[in-house]
């Protein structure tokens, strides 16, 4: 299987930080969000100061395993979908002071996109709030890449 997450890890590391902790549970239904919970809980006492949730798959709605998880690890989702592209599944939450990112699809991406944006303030401990992502929206697309499978516009190829 590819490793997808070495962009990320990449971009973790560009910033001077490094992924510490690393644990795969799969989210099919309702033990697998009781697990995930757990982690959460066991990562947070372990003393993470920042957890990221990467998937095979993004977060697809507000009420995804996920970030009922979250909750049910006793943390809150602050913010669910950002208003750019690529990114727009993006998760913000927290459990307690500790930042919880559920990166959308495009953080396995080498290309510019909203994890940029929201990870140098996640790792120096700026706490980001549902207005603070729904600001990226000024604009609201990254420019157009020509690697993207379908472009908005034709005349841009």
């Amino acid at each position: 299987m590819e490793d997808f997450d070495t962009p990320l890890k990449g971009r973790i590391a560009s910033l001077g930080s490094e992924v510490r902790f690393e644990d795969y549970v799969p989210l099919e239904d309702e033990r697998g969000e009781a697990e995930l919970a757990e982690t959460l809980r066991r990562q947070k006492s372990d003393g993470a100061q920042l957890i990221v949730l990467a998937g095979e798959t993004a977060i697809m709605d507000r009420y995804d395993i996920a970030p009922r998880a979250i909750e049910r690890a006793g943390g809150e989702v602050t913010c669910f979908g950002a208003p750019v592209d690529p990114g727009n599944l993006l998760l913000v939450g927290y459990i307690g002071d500790t930042p919880v990112l559920g990166a959308p699809g495009c953080a396995r991406s080498r290309k510019a996109n909203v994890v940029d944006w929201v990870l140098p303030r996640l790792l120096v401990g700026d706490p980001l709030t549902r207005k603070d992502v729904m600001a990226f929206g000024h604009g609201g697309l990254l420019e157009e890449i020509l690697e993207r499978p379908m472009l908005r516009d034709e005349g841009n190829r």
